[in-house]
């Protein structure tokens, strides 16, 4: 903080960026950790405020605890994230994994603003801080469990409760394909922590065989293009076929737009193969068509470049 002051420049580890602009699962997403550890580094110069409240995205920043330091020249409030219900009108908000510590000067209560150094964080044994890892960061692409069996199982348990914001955030849309996905995304609340967005498609078996022969062929959304990056089967431990998940990067066709993003959004497509064990799990209330099959999107965004 005192280096920054100083106007002498940021560690590369620090970012500068709004902490209190969005989801403390969306900025973990969009910026790389610190240190390869699961925390990030954020200066932010706010206006002074005395409260222990702080808004941030879908939800506030709480009073922890606070404490002094440097012989009381600055301070360290700890804050924990409480993210509001999804349901209209709902004036309850639930406790997140997230945490932060913002670190600042004691200056004169007269000052118009603050200029801090907030270090952003999961709790430490929670969900959010196992799928990160400790020295690992968060890497939807390359966890080890992300073709196993249990994924594709859960996927589709969540898909049963489809229109249930209290026990699924997995949204039914007929196309995530009919527009960009900031645009896609920006209708629904995340899923997680993780600022994650699951859709539910149930489309025609023609239209996946189809995609099955020409895979490599970039998948038009937009002013732009889902890119096929990588694919993996799922199978069980017979070897029998379970299903399968691809990862694309979307595209923009606009090159001043590719050279000038700070981000870019990625895609993971699940299928269900034909050992799926669809008569050991419960059956969906709705019923789909001879002809149509069950697939599940997750859209997320990442730091562009910034490849795991």
């Amino acid at each position: 903080l005192r280096r920054a002051l100083r106007c002498d420049g940021l560690p590369r580890q620090i970012h500068d960026a709004d902490v209190y602009g969005a989801h403390p699962g969306f900025l973990s997403a969009v910026y790389p950790p610190a240190n390869g550890r699961p925390e990030w580094f954020f200066f932010v110069c706010r206006a002074q405020c005395q409260g222990g409240r702080r808004r941030a995205g879908p939800g506030a920043y709480r009073l922890g605890s606070e404490a002094r330091l440097l012989g009381g020249a600055a301070y360290c409030h700890a804050f924990r994230y409480y993210e509001d219900e999804a349901e209209v009108g709902s004036a309850s908000t639930r406790e997140t994994e997230w945490r932060m510590d913002e670190y600042g000067d004691c200056r004169s209560a007269a000052a118009a603003f603050d200029m801090v150094v907030c270090k952003l964080y999961p709790a430490r044994g929670g969900i959010v801080h196992t799928m990160l890892g400790v020295h690992e960061p968060a890497s939807p692409s390359h966890r080890p469990d992300m073709n196993k069996p249990q994924v594709l199982v859960q996927l589709y348990l969540d898909s049963l409760n489809l229109g249930d914001p209290r026990r699924c955030r997995m949204y039914a849309t007929p196309d995530v394909f009919a527009a960009h996905p900031a645009v896609l995304t920006v209708a629904f609340p995340a899923a997680n922590d993780r600022c994650e967005w699951f859709f539910a498609v149930h489309r025609r078996r023609r239209e996946l065989e189809e995609n099955d022969e020409d895979k490599a062929r970039p998948r038009r959304a937009g002013p732009g293009a889902y890119v096929l990056v990588r694919e993996g089967r799922v199978v069980n431990g017979n070897g029998g076929d379970i299903g399968y998940r691809r990862a694309f990067l979307y595209r923009e066709d606009d090159a001043t737009v590719r050279r000038v993003s700070r981000t870019e959004w990625w895609m993971e497509e699940y299928g269900f193969g034909k050992d799926f064990p669809h008569s050991e799990l419960p059956a969906g209330k709705a019923t789909m068509d001879e002809d149509e099959e069950l697939v599940v999107y997750k859209l997320y965004l990442k730091m562009a470049g910034h490849r795991r």
